[in-house]
């Protein structure tokens, strides 16, 4: 994917239209930000007009050419310019293929590294945003755990099952899945990508039965992926993802690295508001809309309504409007209408 075609080309030089006309209402603030990169700097350094909250939030995109190629550029740069959101976060669709007959010795023993450019057709797409936009908005690419690249291939069950029965298989497993995933941060890291949306799972409520799960095997290989995301970074967004299963506490991750923390709304059954994220956390926090109410299922008038809300109730000049998770069923003139509303908050 060496060239974009007339359309991709159109939607590029529209965004630069776009985030030039969404400053523009600010222009008069001095020292007001003049594109999103800007935007999202003042915002982490705690320097941000408060009038102005950024929001985004972020879907699968449908049909198997959205994935990768010009597809799924053409799709994340129609998306941005739809919803006008604050960073593009690039989605990572890639799977690795299911492995059979686990139960074997024999197949962990010939369970072999990924290639170690496994993630190149991720990385073009990337590759290719950052070069057409990326000047002006934060690319974000997502970057899964080594856990939830082994989920595709193994499973919850047998991960679960190895993590007692034989945990070296495992340990190494997820290593090899964690070395292609180092080469994707490094290849975003060298054309000049400066942030990461960083993902995790793994340590929800239903892993605890098994001794020292958490702390042997998904927490030294999200560190390994998350810190070399991290450093010399600009933006990165810790995502603690519920998707899977619940939590009952959070605090086993206070020692992440992220610039600005994703969290889950509920806390084995109960509310976790993201003032509760802001201060155990200590960091701006993105979130505020529940992925399951008014931003599927509202009208336009809710889901602003809602927004004004959570801006009203969470922590002043550290919050970014979002849900705790993807909106893919959600229709696409709410989340503008979402965006719109956190960009004037006054």
């Amino acid at each position: 994917m060496s060239k974009f075609s007339i359309l991709s080309k159109c939607l590029a030089f529209a965004m630069a239209g776009l985030v030039m006309f969404s400053c523009s209402g600010n222009a008069e603030k001095k020292g007001f930000p003049t594109n999103k990169k800007e935007i999202m700097d003042a915002f982490v350094a705690g320097t941000l007009d408060e009038s102005y909250v950024p929001a985004a939030f972020f879907i699968h995109f449908p049909g198997k050419d959205s994935k990768v190629g010009e597809g799924a550029v053409k799709s994340h740069l129609y998306y941005l310019l739809q919803t006008n959101a604050d960073v593009l976060k690039v989605q990572f669709e890639q799977r690795v293929a299911k492995i059979k007959e686990l139960d074997k010795q024999e197949t962990w023993d010939s369970i072999a590294p990924l290639p170690e450019d496994y993630y190149r057709p991720t990385f073009e797409v990337v590759k290719e945003l950052y070069n057409n936009v990326g000047k002006d908005v934060y690319i974000l690419p997502t970057v899964y755990s080594p856990y939830q690249v082994a989920r595709q291939s193994l499973g919850d069950e047998v991960i679960a099952k190895a993590a007692v029965e034989r945990p070296a298989d495992l340990k190494r497993v997820l290593g090899y899945y964690a070395d292609a995933l180092e080469w994707f941060v490094k290849s975003c890291k060298e054309i000049g990508v400066e942030g990461f949306y960083m993902t995790t799972q793994g340590g929800e409520m239903k892993y605890y039965s098994i001794p020292g799960f958490f702390e042997e095997q998904i927490k030294p290989f999200d560190l390994r992926i998350m810190n070399l995301c991290q450093k010399d970074a600009k933006l990165t967004i810790l995502h603690i993802c519920d998707w899977e299963g619940t939590y009952d506490d959070l605090t086993r991750y206070t020692d992440y690295p992220g610039d600005i923390v994703n969290t889950p709304l509920v806390l084995n059954g109960t509310p976790f508001t993201v003032t509760d994220g802001e201060k155990l956390f200590n960091r701006p926090v993105l979130g505020g809309l529940d992925r399951h109410k008014e931003i599927i299922s509202g009208t336009v008038d809710d889901v602003k309504a809602v927004v004004k809300k959570a801006i009203a109730d969470g922590p002043k000049g550290r919050l970014m409007i979002g849900a705790e998770c993807t909106v893919s069923e959600a229709p696409i003139e709410n989340i503008h209408a979402a965006v719109s509303a956190a960009h004037h908050a006054e």
